[in-house]
């Protein structure tokens, strides 16, 4: 039996446990937190109080365990110390060092953008005769931490030293502001093949006023879709091939603007709402299974045969962040009846009870991921509304309804 080293066990990798466990996988699972926050470890074969970013400690771990295999879901800190650890244990994983900087660094993403004449946001030096408003943000950072919106010199240099505190690097990005809502397209490959995957319409807001735009809604498929496959795709399936990138989900983050593509950022995993589910809705393909199966070195082919570019087309996906307010969460009241809601596909809880919340107007604010499919905006409407009236999540600090959604601003998704 093939033994997999989870990197990290929470509700984020629990649909991926089970997975694990399904075809006969032996799983252990490593978290700092205790199995009442890291739920994988109530059905873990073995679990340890262990930090993942203690690399010396995991080594050995994985050594006197011998391991076949480590997965570390999405996770932006997980992902590199996996690669290290892959490296160093001989074992295979679906991503390199290398590959990884191109895909985290900001600029060097925009210089091979670039390079394959994808367009790209103009960029500033912090001295330059800037043209505002601009964006600043860190070139290293996920979840929007460090990001801010500047329209005059003043706000730039408070934001360029909060974008620093946010930089393991110490490096800024400052760029032209792009006033438009954001494309994402979700990419696989397969054995060094590449496969389309589709792409959603990102709506964007912020939750207090000197806080980052962060994603308010998800919508399948882009209104822009073919316009992206006739002008865009090649060149990014030409990219693809350049960097040697043989296996694994790509998401990439880009602003239609003037009836032009704008590229900003990559993800080389797949999205930390789990948007494996959606890219398996419309294309038989599950991201996560791929990256459990190449982990252990399994062969990939029969993800190659499944894909379905036709499957469920006729439906609407989308992708709800569900906020939470400021408290430390001491009871969810009717998830169970909210996810029995028609049109409710799935939901990724973030935040277990006992989390303390604190404003921040970030990702962190994330209670959890609502998925939701219809045949058209009224029914995902109906849905999103029906679950909000059942689910009630109570804090320490306050016996009202703690959850709230951004969504709303956008007229339920209009």
């Amino acid at each position: 039996m093939k033994k997999i080293l989870f990197l990290g066990a929470s509700g984020y990798f629990y649909d991926a446990a089970l997975y694990a466990k399904s075809i006969g996988l032996y799983l252990i699972a490593i978290d700092i937190q205790p199995a009442e926050k890291a739920i994988v470890k109530t059905i873990a074969d073995e679990s340890y109080m262990m930090s993942t970013t203690d690399f010396d400690s995991v080594y050995k771990l994985c050594k006197e365990k011998e391991i076949d295999g480590i997965y570390a879901g999405a996770s932006e800190v997980n992902i590199p110390i996996a690669i290290k650890l892959t490296e160093k244990l001989n074992l295979p994983y679906f991503a390199t060092l290398e590959q990884w900087k191109m895909c985290t660094n900001k600029d060097i993403f925009k210089e091979k953008c670039q390079k394959h004449g994808i367009r790209v946001a103009k960029t500033f030096d912090i001295n330059d005769n800037i043209t505002f408003p601009v964006v600043v943000k860190p070139t290293d950072s996920n979840g929007s931490q460090g990001v801010s919106i500047c329209r005059n010199r003043d706000e730039l240099e408070i934001s360029y030293d909060k974008a620093i505190s946010f930089s393991n690097k110490g490096k800024v990005l400052i760029e032209e502001y792009i006033p438009s809502d954001s494309v994402i397209i979700h990419i696989t490959i397969i054995d060094g093949e590449v496969f389309y995957s589709g792409m959603s319409d990102k709506k964007s807001k912020k939750i207090i006023d000197n806080g980052p735009p962060i994603m308010a809604l998800q919508l399948f498929p882009s209104t822009h879709e073919q316009e992206y496959l006739d002008k865009v795709h090649d060149k990014v399936v030409s990219l693809i091939n350049d960097e040697k990138i043989l296996n694994g989900p790509i998401w990439i983050e880009s602003f239609y603007h003037e009836q032009d593509f704008i590229f900003n950022e990559v993800g080389f995993r797949y999205g930390g709402s789990l948007t494996y589910y959606p890219v398996e809705f419309y294309y038989d393909i599950n991201q996560m299974h791929l990256l459990i199966n190449q982990s252990i070195g399994n062969p990939l082919n029969e993800f190659k045969t499944k894909y379905n570019s036709a499957k469920n087309r006729q439906f609407i996906y989308a992708i709800l962040p569900i906020q939470i307010n400021p408290g430390t969460i001491k009871e969810i009241i009717g998830l169970d009846k909210g996810l029995e809601v028609e049109g409710i596909y799935k939901f990724v809880q973030s935040l277990p009870i006992g989390t303390t919340v604190y404003q921040s107007g970030t990702t962190s604010q994330v209670f959890g991921y609502l998925h939701i499919i219809g045949l058209n905006q009224q029914e995902i409407k109906n849905s999103i509304t029906n679950f909000l009236n059942i689910v009630k999540v109570v804090s320490d600090n306050n016996d009202k309804n703690q959850i709230f959604t951004i969504w709303k601003e956008y007229n339920h998704g209009e």
